[in-house]
């Protein structure tokens, strides 16, 4: 028993060391998506728990992306791509509408969502796909942890106004871990 549990362990670690080893060699852009598509949320105890060991090189090349990624948001590509998803949804939920059935709503709520235009619907679902994208992107750089990555987490954490401060402070337990 013992030697299957010392095997279990050996395992699970080379596991560990060839997936941190992996992610070294992935491109700075692909690091850049991996790491913020792993930080979905800002609950310390689930977003950054894995700790990944990055080289001192890979960080500082993708650290300015994550930082580009959280000012800015999302690429044009990124947003497109974003659209041409959503209105697939808008028009699933329009037809699904369109079919009579009520789906357990009120008639007040078909209403209510019956009368929502593609304008509104995308502005809203852009609204939250951006905002998401930047908080990701805030989470990422906890996991990173350099210098850069510091400095705009520690701004983003003092910036009382700011709905991203949560994800900046859960980012910043993780990076003083």
């Amino acid at each position: 028993m013992k030697k299957i549990f010392l095997f279990s362990i050996i395992l699970i670690s080379s596991f560990t060391l060839t997936a941190q080893s992996n992610l070294n060699q992935l491109s700075d852009e692909q690091l850049a998506e991996y790491l913020i598509n792993q930080t979905c949320t800002a609950e310390p105890e689930n977003a950054l728990k894995t700790k990944t060991t990055l080289r001192s090189e890979k960080v500082r090349n993708v650290e300015p992306l994550l930082i580009q990624t959280y000012e800015k948001g999302p690429s044009k590509t990124e947003l497109d791509a974003f659209g041409q998803s959503c209105r697939k949804r808008f028009d699933m939920i329009k037809k699904a509408l369109d079919s009579g059935r009520n789906y357990g709503l009120s008639e007040e709520d078909l209403a209510l969502v019956r009368g929502r235009t593609w304008e509104d619907f995308y502005k809203k679902e852009k609204e939250n796909y951006v905002m998401s994208r930047r908080s990701q992107a805030l989470l990422a750089l906890g996991r990173t942890g350099g210098t850069e990555a510091k400095k705009v987490l520690q701004r983003e954490a003092k910036n009382m106004k700011s709905p991203l401060q949560k994800s900046a402070k859960a980012a910043l337990e993780s990076v003083n871990q």
